[in-house]
């Protein structure tokens, strides 16, 4: 296996505490800002419909369907900066944005069969920043990626949306920043909680996010409770059957309306996502559609089917493994960094599924956007700053 950035996620995560010497090196107000990206740009945006990027790539087998999808989808990606010297990313960071383009290869693109895929760049807070002993500082960094999500997310509806609906999909820290836009924009505390008639569904994986947070922070977006409900949120946190509960969930901090809180061994959402349901029965090896074990700069393979079994247990999800390389850095049982790729064909199948249901209700009749004129893949390029 040779996707080592995220060997760095693990063994932060499996240090816990120790960890204190990885936090960053200095307090959020004596770190400079990095400059703000310009979602007029196409630069800003990792993926974009109408440019070659990661997005486009399919298991053996597949077909990218973007072209004619009747949905979007506003991808968020997770952490890949892991510097100590910032909070948040500079957008020229060329690591963090290789790390990026792998997420949408191993994440993003299970959904390219059903949507068009939006995924911006944005000033992500570090990885280190998890670690801080300073709640405020740590706030105050995800407060700043959290501003560049919904400016791109405006973006979006004002450049390209034309009143299509669509999938939110995102990963750890974007799940977090999924979850606030959620609650800001389509449940009941919206100013205009019209746009939520235009959610398919949300996808936020791999944030630990209390039970209460349906009642408290999206009130009106329910836990999706069969595979064809729409307008409704998906959560699951994996860690492998038999292991102990990861030590990470003990305390978890998130997002609520006025700020984020702390909550101590809370109970967590979970939705399986072999059943789609959000109750303990397991799901058997026979109803798994399929693994996809994503490598960098390399075709995804065929999909490995009736290989796990998942059950919701005490809010995470549990999960047997398939044997090899699935292992080879794990470190305990937690499995978040195979989040989606445990369950690839599996979202892939269900966002096409309530897609069709959108689709029966009639709410897929939207004009379809003006493409994006194709361009040439440019790795590594920092969106450009907004002319002042």
């Amino acid at each position: 296996m040779k996707t080592i950035p995220w060997l760095a996620v693990l063994i932060l995560v499996a240090c816990g505490g120790c960890a204190r010497m990885l936090d960053p090196k200095h307090a959020f107000d004596r770190t400079p800002e990095p400059g703000a990206p310009d979602y007029r740009d196409e630069t800003a945006w990792a993926a974009l419909p109408g440019k070659r990027d990661d997005s486009d790539a399919t298991p053996i087998g597949m077909r990218n369907r973007q072209r004619d999808a009747p949905v979007d989808v506003f991808f968020i990606h997770p952490t890949t900066y892991f510097s100590r010297k910032r909070w948040n990313q500079p957008l020229d960071d060329e690591q963090a944005n290789r790390g990026t383009e792998f997420t949408l290869r191993a994440q993003a693109s299970a959904f390219n069969d059903s949507g068009r895929i939006y995924a911006p760049h944005y000033r992500q807070m570090s990885l280190s920043g998890y670690l801080s002993a300073s709640d405020a500082d740590r706030d105050r960094a995800l407060d700043l990626a959290y501003a560049d999500v919904r400016a791109a997310f405006r973006a979006y509806l004002q450049q390209w949306s034309k009143g299509r609906p669509f999938i939110i999909a995102a990963h750890s820290q974007g799940s977090g920043h999924g979850l606030r836009l959620v609650s800001e924009l389509m449940s009941d505390l919206a100013a205009d909680p019209s746009l939520r008639k235009r959610l398919v569904a949300a996808y936020l994986i791999g944030a630990a996010v209390p039970a209460d947070a349906l009642r408290l922070t999206i009130p009106g977006v329910p836990l999706c409770a069969t595979p064809q409900q729409t307008g409704c949120a998906v959560f699951y946190n994996s860690f492998e059957a038999g292991e102990d509960r990861p030590e990470r969930f003990e305390r978890v901090r998130a997002w609520y309306p006025g700020g984020y809180r702390t909550s101590e061994q809370p109970r967590l959402l979970c939705v399986n996502p072999v059943t789609w349901r959000a109750d303990g029965q397991t799901s058997p090896l026979s109803a798994h559609l399929g693994a996809v074990h994503a490598e960098r700069d390399r075709p995804l393979p065929e999909p490995l089917p009736g290989r796990v079994t998942a059950r919701c247990d005490d809010g995470l999800l549990s999960v047997t493994l398939p044997d090899g390389e699935w292992r080879q850095w794990w470190f305990g049982g937690d499995q978040h960094v195979n989040d989606y790729q445990l369950f690839y064909m599996d979202l892939r199948a269900n966002a096409a599924q309530r897609v069709a249901a959108m689709s029966h209700r009639g709410g897929t009749s939207p004009a379809a956007p003006s493409p994006v004129k194709p361009k040439a893949k440019s790795r590594n390029k920092a969106p450009r700053k907004p002319a002042p």
